[in-house]
């Protein structure tokens, strides 16, 4: 086996077990596991296309890992406001990384079709979702840094959107579909964490986590100049 290649048997073999873990039996004997998976990618990554991976990037990845991993001490205030602060910056590393692609195109578009759809869909889920939270929290740190949380994320779909309509390419697809399942794990996250924990919505999370950091390096990973797809928007 190519050593390369073989960086990428741990991290999914402990994708595989984590899966497993929470479908089957109880997620809390593994959970503390998670921390591990992105560590173990990254090398691969590394290794692989260590020139393709910008600053922006790996400042995506730190915030990334740090929200995923101090949410698991969620109930710890001090942490738990931690962690949705590292979502915050994570959000803004994202906006930056599609920044950069669109940045010398003409930004003003009026989304239509399914990136319309998209966009429209994830405002309701952020303001329905954000509307609970506030009135359920009483910690009022809590529910500042909440809303700045949702003013990026909409920030992150407006970017993914235009970027979309902007430059259609496998790249940009990455892009759009990357960024909202980051958008829907956090309001998942919230569910969760507040109202319902259940196998599936946790399955639903854990789906939608690993999709979106998966996404976000095919995005970087990917040429520029990849061959363009035509789809009805």
């Amino acid at each position: 086996m190519n050593l390369k290649k073989g960086l990428l048997f741990f991290p999914i073999i402990l994708v595989v077990i984590y899966f497993c873990a929470g479908i089957f039996y109880d997620a809390k004997n593994i959970i503390y596991w998670k921390p591990l998976l992105i560590p173990s990618f990254m090398i691969y990554a590394i290794v692989n296309n260590k020139k393709k991976l910008t600053l922006n990037y790996f400042l995506f990845v730190i915030f990334f890992y740090l929200g995923e991993t101090l949410m698991l001490f969620w109930d710890n205030i001090l942490f738990f406001r931690i962690a949705l602060i590292a979502s915050f910056f994570c959000y803004l590393s994202l906006v930056n990384l599609g920044y950069e692609s669109i940045k010398n195109k003409n930004l003003y578009t009026i989304p239509k079709g399914f990136t319309l759809f998209i966009l429209v869909l994830n405002a309701l889920f952020l303001v329905a979702i954000l509307y609970i939270l506030i009135s359920t929290i009483g910690d009022v740190y809590l529910n500042i840094i909440l809303i700045f949380n949702a003013i990026v994320a909409l920030i992150l779909g407006a970017t993914a959107v235009i970027y979309l309509g902007k430059i259609t390419v496998r790249k940009s697809y990455y892009y759009f579909f990357g960024a909202f399942a980051l958008i829907l794990n956090n309001v998942f996250v919230a569910i969760v964490t507040y109202f319902m924990d259940n196998v599936v919505l946790n399955t639903f999370d854990r789906l939608l986590h690993f999709t979106s950091f998966l996404l976000i390096y095919l995005f970087i990973i990917e040429d520029k100049k990849s061959n363009k797809i035509d789809i009805i928007k």
